[in-house]
């Protein structure tokens, strides 16, 4: 099932706005420090201006932020749309395959019941679109209060701790800022009692919603063809909640139409319900376990999708030490907006090497998931498997080795170069880690007709690989120029690869003409600019370039 977050990162674009929130709170507590003369620092007359600022802060927020709130929930009809046309279409496609390897349980529906189920799902589609933009409206309406509460708070609590002896302005400022810093703009109370920022429901619920509309778009698919039964798929690391129903064949009453007899409607056999297992905690929010269609008689059988005694014990290890992962994350990223937003420079140095420590413990583990072939060259298949534990799209050869952290240092600047050469997340590429062996003459790759940049784990490390740090610019940079002939041209193919090619070198040696580099000065860039100059390769030159100068492009 395709992620939510590769069409629009919700997450990320609403993490981006409590860091806004944050930064513009910090910057006004800093600059509006309180004047010191021989008595000390006059906290009534600061209180009395950061109070008006506070009031300028409440206005200018609502501002700013209502039009980019509506940008962000427009996104959200599109991806559960888009979401819903993927399940029907990838189900149609699994129906058809089913066909042809021999099931022949499916049944057309006549047009005029077809009608009726289409009218209800889109009615069932409308109800969660109107659902979810409803939810993200009250928590965004709640972000904004929250931040003005905390500044408020902040205000009073300043002077309280600097008659505590807290020493120095700064000092004081960052005990007042300190709670507020370490828990975020947790605006969002779950019925629990936990409290969320903004950025953590929202990921939460569209990925929520985003799964509820692929499924529903499948549902449909399977209803119009006549079939009810589905299984959930064994995969390497399941939701301990869903793990009672891996392997076990249900009827889907809540999205294929099936009966609440619990038969199937191709052989009548007796299976048990989805919505029964849904109340037992299957598809809870964030879960990250599937159902695909059953065909009787073509599937395989329930028996081997089961879990071995070793398997479980292997998945309850590795379910801890997932937890063990994500509370090292969270601690990270506390101490990181710790270290980022304190006043004071000794707080500063200390809650940078916390940061630091709880970093060598976040890396996410590298959870290898089911093979499949790539192509590196059109004469050249690797054998790779999805890493489970990072968002869709990451791939390792079954020739590579690499650690948690090198994966994560190589994502991360990944996202970086995207972010710095202004392409939009969505484009970000299919990242695939291959040996040195499968890739022997280049430490990177970028394919554009497949979107796919490869590179192998040694650039992680900056004692072994010249420039390292510099390679996933250099390979983004060609995705950027492969965007522009996108846009200009459409789809690149294996049939126009070549002109790709020859627009990227041509558009790249008027902006090398443009800057005065020539054959004679090349080689300032780099050895390796230099050759390519020489060979025509006008794009990687410019690829170089702009890689060696990306702090002035």
């Amino acid at each position: 099932m395709p992620k939510i977050n590769d069409e629009y990162d919700i997450g990320a674009a609403f993490e981006a706005i409590e860091e806004e929130l944050i930064a513009s709170m910090i910057r006004n507590l800093k600059r509006h420090r309180a004047e010191e003369d021989k008595e000390g620092l006059n906290w009534t007359m600061w209180q009395v201006e950061q109070l008006k600022y506070l009031e300028q802060y409440k206005k200018a927020n609502q501002k700013k932020y209502k039009s980019q709130f509506k940008s962000i929930n427009n996104q959200i009809d599109k991806m559960l749309r888009k979401a819903k046309a993927a399940g029907a279409t990838e189900q149609e496609q699994a129906i058809l395959q089913a066909i042809k390897d021999g099931f022949k349980g499916t049944k057309k529906i006549s047009a005029g019941m077809e009608a009726e189920f289409f009218k209800l799902n889109e009615r069932k589609l409308e109800a969660l679109i109107k659902a979810t933009k409803a939810d993200m409206e009250k928590a965004e309406t709640a972000i904004l209060r929250k931040s003005n509460d905390e500044y408020r708070k902040i205000i009073f609590n300043a002077q309280v701790y600097a008659n505590t002896g807290a020493g120095t302005y700064e000092k004081a400022v960052d005990m007042a800022t300190k709670n507020m810093l370490t828990a975020g703009l947790n605006c969002v109370e779950y019925k629990n009692g936990t409290r969320h920022t903004l950025a953590d429901y929202a990921d939460m619920a569209i990925r929520t919603a985003g799964k509820r509309a692929y499924l529903q778009g499948e549902g449909e698919m399977r209803q119009e063809w006549g079939v009810n039964t589905v299984i959930l798929n064994k995969r390497l690391n399941p939701c301990p909640k869903c793990l009672p129903w891996v392997g076990k064949v249900l009827i889907d009453d809540v999205w294929s139409g099936g009966g609440k007899d619990g038969r199937s409607s191709v052989t009548g056999l007796k299976y048990p319900l989805m919505s029964k297992a849904i109340d037992a905690g299957l598809y809870h929010p964030r879960c990250k376990d599937v159902h695909t269609t059953y065909f009787e008689g073509v599937s395989t059988p329930p028996s081997g999708s089961k879990y071995t005694r070793d398997e479980l014990d292997e998945l309850a290890e590795k379910y801890r030490q997932e937890q063990k992962q994500q509370y090292a994350q969270r601690q990270a990223e506390k101490y990181e907006r710790l270290e980022q937003y304190s006043l004071d420079s000794e707080n500063k140095q200390r809650y940078g090497a916390r940061k630091k420590e709880w970093e060598e413990q976040a890396y996410r583990l590298v959870t290898r998931g089911k093979a499949e072939d790539i192509y590196i060259r059109s004469d050249q298949i690797v054998r790779v498997r999805e890493v489970e534990s990072y968002p869709r799209g990451i791939y390792i050869s079954d020739k590579a080795y690499i650690k948690p952290r090198a994966l994560h240092e190589i994502n991360q600047r990944t996202e970086q170069a995207l972010k710095e050469w202004k392409i939009s997340p969505e484009r970000k590429p299919k990242i695939v880690i291959v040996s040195p062996d499968e890739m022997p003459t280049a430490y990177g790759k970028y394919d554009a007709v497949t979107n796919t940049v490869f590179y192998i784990p040694e650039i992680a490390d900056r004692r072994a690989v010249e420039n390292s740090g510099e390679i996933e610019y250099h390979e983004m940079w060609h995705l950027k120029q492969a965007e522009e002939f996108r846009k200009k041209y459409g789809d690149i193919t294996l049939e126009n690869r070549g002109e790709y090619v020859r627009f990227a070198c041509e558009l790249a040696k008027r902006r090398l003409d443009r800057l005065g580099i020539d054959e004679y000065n090349v080689d300032e860039i780099s050895d390796y600019a230099k050759r390519m100059y020489n060979r025509e390769r006008y794009d990687e030159v410019e690829a170089e370039y702009v890689t060696a100068h990306r702090k002035k492009v």
